[in-house]
């Protein structure tokens, strides 16, 4: 009588699935399974964000676009740039760049740090709680 292959195939899910469960029962974020606690716990009801915002001659404030912020299409990779930047005191230069990408539409950067009341926000009430001006700069040709 031929021998049972089965049992390679039973040792391989089991190591499959203790791989898999060890990160939860370790309580550890790591590969195979990922927990994501920065995504997973509880937030404050006020978030702070790093941006750039663009005005016209009239005065009137304008959302930037991501690429015109940071030269992408990912809000993540915009707000660390901008939050990099202000970081390491490279605000200013910063400003300049986005000067550069912007439309002739606006002649006024500002690099801002915003605290916005997030459930304000969502519904579209005035969320904005508190700013703060990391650098200024003139936009156009």
């Amino acid at each position: 009588m031929a021998e049972d292959p089965g049992w390679f195939r039973r040792l391989v899910v089991v190591c499959v699935i203790a791989a898999v469960a060890l990160p939860a029962v370790r309580d550890r974020d790591s590969f195979p399974l990922s927990t994501y606690p920065v995504y997973a716990s509880a937030r404050g009801r006020v978030a702070t964000i790093n941006t750039a915002v663009g005005y016209d001659a009239a005065g009137t404030m304008h959302r930037l676009s991501l690429s015109a912020i940071a030269d992408t299409d990912d809000p993540l990779i915009a707000e660390s740039a901008v939050a990099r930047a202000v970081a390491t005191g490279r605000a200013d230069e910063l400003c300049k760049e986005i000067a550069r990408r912007t439309s002739s539409a606006v002649t006024r950067i500002e690099v801002v740090e915003e605290r916005h009341d997030i459930v304000a926000w969502t519904i579209g009430d005035e969320s904005l709680r508190g700013r703060t001006v990391h650098a200024e700069c003139e936009a156009g040709p």
